[in-house]
């Protein structure tokens, strides 16, 4: 019998954001008869779909928290999930300082699951229906409550970075993780260094994670001859630790006409702006804003690129970004952090230090663009499609997805 796939999302198909999820969801139809998207929240336009894709509506308030009386009624569970995150806490005075966050957000979590319970309980069959959580954060906290409530209940989670690394949340401690690894079935991390990171934290689920990197599709190789002018582009959200300012100050230190084109937004962007206002007429910039992703890779196809650089301090995988970029042939510099080392390589182009200068940032852009050839190019392309290509990657998850 052909299975039946529910997504849990925070926006997809909604805006611009869960961009990879474009990527993926292809391959999902091919494996399933049918999807059905649950987004968190609904804001921005649809993206289009599939025929077999159906969207079902947003929580009308996502911040809700369940009543008095289905506390009441499900204290003996909230009691098990209290001992279960005070034993994980690293300290008695940590668990004291997060405890009331977590007990908000369990509270909004119940809510939701009496909610899905209610208008979806009846139409969950395990045996035909696979519950897919991508993050495993707000709707994987739902899906444990569910599984724990109804041992029938089976799911499988990502987790990224925000939602898995100790560091990205506050006290370092991600005070739901440990509830959220006892009910799940199956974890997939998206870098071997989250892979890494579950297993040391939480060795007894070892037997639970998987390694499934996110992927592109192959759009062919980009546009390229040398050129005088550097032509750099790189994708991001403007937020502090993706360090989009650092990129902007390096190519004040570089001498000789340089374009650069950056994708994405955010409350950096006056940062960022500033930075750009103090750089030599030497050195073109193009901040494009928030982009479509189908618009990002359309002007890919057109533009010749000959870096693409990304100074990010974090991460959870190798970034989707780096990705799209290494499938058209450009050669990347990036930072050590998460899973970017998976995807910048001596093979790919240049990995630096995470406090990396805009000084040094500047030199490794230089070095690239002096060796950078059709043979670095290919070489590129082929790193890229022998680790994340979704025709391969996606293929093998839906597969996995669809045993249950």
């Amino acid at each position: 019998m052909e299975r039946e796939l529910w997504l849990f999302t925070m926006r997809f198909p909604y805006g611009n954001g869960e961009a990879f999820l474009e990527n993926e969801l292809p391959y999902l139809v091919q494996r399933f008869r049918h999807v059905r998207i649950f987004p968190l929240e609904a804001i921005g336009s649809m993206r289009p779909l599939p025929e077999q894709v159906q969207v079902e509506p947003a929580l009308k308030d996502q911040y809700a928290g369940a009543g008095l009386l289905d506390l009441i009624r499900q204290a003996p569970l909230m009691w098990r999930i209290y001992k279960v995150l005070r034993a994980d806490a690293p300290s008695a005075a940590v668990f004291k300082r997060r405890w009331p966050d977590a007990r908000s957000r369990l509270r909004q979590a119940l809510k939701r699951t009496l909610d899905l319970r209610r208008v979806h309980g009846d139409a969950y069959d395990p045996a035909c229906v696979s519950l897919y959580s991508y993050w495993t954060s707000d709707w994987a906290t739902v899906l444990s409550l569910w599984r724990a409530m109804d041992p029938r209940v089976r799911f499988c989670s990502r987790m990224m970075g925000f939602d898995m690394f100790a560091h990205r949340a506050p006290d370092g401690w991600q005070s739901l993780q440990a509830f959220h690894l006892q009910q799940v079935d199956r974890v997939y991390a998206i870098s071997k260094a989250g892979l890494s990171h579950l297993t040391e934290r939480h060795p007894q689920h070892t037997a639970k994670y998987r390694l499934s990197h996110l992927a592109t599709q192959d759009h062919g190789p980009g546009p390229w001859s040398p050129s005088a002018t550097l032509r750099v582009a790189s994708c991001s959200n403007l937020v502090g630790l993706k360090r989009v300012h650092l990129i902007a100050a390096a190519l004040g230190h570089i001498q000789g006409p340089v374009e650069w084109t950056h994708f994405g937004d955010g409350p950096e962007r006056e940062r960022v702006e500033a930075v750009v206002r103090d750089l030599p007429s030497r050195v073109q910039v193009q901040l494009k804003g928030s982009t479509p992703n189908k618009d990002i890779i359309a002007w890919y196809r057109e533009h010749p690129v000959d870096l693409f650089v990304h100074a990010s301090e974090t991460e959870g995988g190798a970034p989707v970004a780096l990705q799209e970029a290494a499938s058209f042939g450009i050669p990347l510099i990036g930072c050590d952090a998460g899973g970017i080392p998976e995807i910048v390589t001596h093979r790919t182009g240049t990995l630096l230090p995470v406090d990396s200068s805009a000084t040094e940032l500047a030199v490794a852009m230089v070095e690239l663009y002096k060796r950078s050839d059709q043979d670095l190019r290919d070489a590129v392309r082929k790193h890229w499609g022998e680790h994340f290509r979704a025709d391969v990657v996606y293929k093998a998850l839906a597969d996995e997805l669809a045993t249950g």
